[in-house]
């Protein structure tokens, strides 16, 4: 049965995963496409009755001031969408294309873009249809997210034949639809890959024998941050039987000891952009709105810069800074690993040093994902230049920080493999069992590597662990989405 859209502030994020990831069709109640009817009436009288209205009867951008006159809309509509289709890059995949319909979807049904209840109900059917254009994905310096969804709606109205009404073409382009279908598949990825992070952190305390007095729960009760204490509360049950090793040892390195204050960090951060990208859902983006008069406020289109994803941004560079400190983390821990000092296991985890060069490689190949993701992290927020003669002279770059926060997940996802790779081989030098739920995860991963006893190449086991990571089985997580094609 279709998902029922009653109201278009109803979405949040389970529902919103469902239609966007799962495929699931949506119905528009009747009523509300009535509702839309009369918001679509109420601007075609006002534009009848003589008013100035951006994109409608008047150029964009810095041609803001020129009257257009009388015009054919529906040509002057579909050139609106084709003249800015000037994108190169990647394509983006179907979860965030699908994504951006429904958002645009939603906000027209607000009612406050004035469109016409024949476009909502096409938007619906290409939902429903599986209906998927190429959308490229590269980095524009538009203001707003005009070029993407430029193709997006130009071949929506191409392939449906649609004539686009007074408008409806500048309102397809006109909104922020784009950042949150980014922002909620790199979400709930860095969410996954942040749990696979606090396991491989178990694995090296439980294995090295470290102690474990640095994330007992009340140390994190003594912080009183949120996302810390989780971390504290998920190591405790990642370590259960472990508390053998609550004596008074020698203290392992920072980056160890450190664990539940970064990734609890991280967590945070997490928590702040799923806070943000539900209000994103529920949000109305357009650019002008039409409402009607309230005190002494009259009717008419009314210049928004909901468009301008700001808020989202920032948490996007947030998180991008968060998982790169996550990394860093991760690479100090995988160094430790291989050091005899630390560990008390042979120096590269070989059974045979010297000889044998092990598993030093795999370290260096996180270094270098490091340093990518390092480049990366330098936020996308920051910058601000001039376009259209300066009269769009500041961007939000929501695709630019989504992209860089796509790249550090992935250097990440591979990171993981490459450290479990190196956890599975440290488990079988002590030859020591681990606290039950790690040692689950290990026996998974070495299904699909043997131990390493002699020099090999190890890069069809680390793709065979990365895939693992992907799938979600080692955390009981869902699986990655990619937000390209």
């Amino acid at each position: 049965m279709p998902i029922l859209l009653e109201r278009n502030d109803q979405l949040d994020l389970p529902l919103y995963r469902r239609i966007a990831f799962e495929r699931e069709s949506v119905s528009i109640a009747p009523s509300l496409l009535s509702s839309v009817a009369q918001s679509r009436r109420a601007l075609v009288a006002h534009l009848e009755g003589g008013a100035s209205a951006y994109g409608v009867n008047t150029g964009l951008g810095y041609l803001a001031g020129r009257d257009l006159g009388s015009v054919d809309q529906a040509s002057f509509q579909r050139s609106i969408l084709a003249g800015r289709a000037t994108g190169v890059g990647p394509a983006l995949s179907e979860p965030v294309v699908r994504g951006a319909m429904l958002l645009r979807l939603t906000g027209f049904l607000s009612g406050y873009a004035g469109v016409s209840p024949e476009l909502c109900s096409l938007l619906a059917h290409r939902l429903n249809d599986g209906w998927f254009p190429v959308v490229p994905g590269g980095v524009s310096g538009a203001a707003g997210e005009i070029v993407p969804l430029a193709h997006l709606f130009s071949a929506l109205v191409d392939d449906a034949a649609y004539a686009l009404g007074p408008k409806e073409g500048i309102a397809l382009i006109n909104g922020a639809p784009l950042a949150p279908a980014l922002g909620v598949p790199l979400l709930l990825w860095a969410q996954a890959l942040l749990d696979h992070a606090t396991l491989c952190g178990a694995g090296a305390i439980a294995v090295t024998r470290a102690s474990a007095r640095p994330y007992v729960v009340r140390v994190g009760e003594l912080k009183g941050d949120p996302g810390q204490l989780a971390v504290h509360r998920r190591l405790a049950s990642l370590l259960a039987g472990f508390t053998g090793r609550l004596g008074d040892a020698r203290q392992a390195p920072v980056s160890l000891r450190v664990i539940p204050q970064v990734h609890g960090a991280a967590l945070d951060a997490l928590d702040r952009l799923r806070d943000q990208l539900g209000r994103e859902l529920r949000a109305v983006t357009d650019s002008p709105v039409f409402l009607t008069a309230s005190g002494d406020e009259p009717e008419g289109l009314y210049p928004t810069g909901n468009f301008h994803a700001q808020a989202l941004t920032l948490l996007l560079d947030a998180v991008a800074v968060a998982m790169t400190q996550v990394l860093n983390l991760l690479e100090k821990r995988m160094h430790r690993l291989l050091d005899t000092r630390f560990s008390g296991l042979p120096d590269q985890l070989t059974p045979d040093p010297g000889r044998q060069s092990g598993l030093v490689t795999l370290h260096k190949q996180v270094i270098g994902l490091v340093a990518q993701a390092r480049g990366l992290a330098a936020p996308a927020s920051i910058h601000a230049l001039d376009a259209s003669a300066g009269q769009e002279d500041i961007q939000a770059f929501s695709l630019l920080a989504a992209g860089q926060l796509e790249g550090i997940l992935d250097g990440l996802e591979l990171s993981l493999a490459y450290e479990l790779v190196a956890l599975r081989q440290a488990r079988y030098l002590s030859g020591a069992a681990l606290p039950g739920p790690l040692e689950d995860a290990v026996r998974l991963i070495a299904e699909v590597v043997p131990p390493v006893v002699e020099d090999r190449s190890l890069a069809g086991d680390v793709s065979r662990v990365r895939e693992l990571v992907a799938s979600g089985q080692l955390v009981g997580g869902v699986a990655s989405v990619s937000i390209w094609s």
